[in-house]
């Protein structure tokens, strides 16, 4: 077996989060980037997902829409909790935290399109390099005031 040269290993501790995230294509991008309406994408250049993990160097989300290699934008977290809900219905979320990224790896999850895209901080030097604990304990946070604001099924919530 041959050595494997130039192979970048991680470089930093990731930390498992499930949170809400868009990603919105950047300008420089959106020439050859745009989302098809029929796709479930939120407009031609934003989609959504939902986070699986983040470290100082990135972050790794899942969404229906592929996104291509080297595409940068802006990732948000956003926090689950509603704060209101848009005139078609669906919830409207505070972001919690937002950075410039860029798509490096992007690989389909399964038979249906579901792809696991990884996203790597632009500039990494302005990321708190104590960013996995601090989101970690943000997402709890948030998912534990949603579950207990959200009634339970089956149960009334007069």
């Amino acid at each position: 077996m041959s050595p494997t040269i130039g192979l970048k290993v991680r470089q930093h501790q990731r930390h498992e989060i499930e949170l809400p995230v868009e990603f919105v294509v950047c300008e420089e991008h959106r020439n050859q980037v745009r989302f098809s309406a029929s796709s479930g994408a939120v407009d031609h250049h934003t989609v959504r997902g939902r986070s699986i993990d983040v470290s100082p160097g990135g972050i790794g989300i899942v969404c229906r829409q592929f996104i291509p290699r080297m595409c940068e934008g802006s990732l948000r977290l956003l926090n689950p909790m509603p704060v209101g809900t848009s005139s078609d219905g669906t919830p409207i979320l505070d972001v919690a935290f937002e950075h410039r990224v860029k798509v490096r790896r992007v690989w389909m999850d399964g038979r249906e399109p579901t792809y696991l895209v990884g996203l790597a901080f632009t500039d990494p030097e302005t990321v708190d390099p104590n960013i996995g604990d601090r989101i970690s304990l943000l997402a709890k946070r948030m998912n534990a005031e949603a579950a207990a604001s959200s009634p339970r099924s089956g149960e009334s919530d007069v």
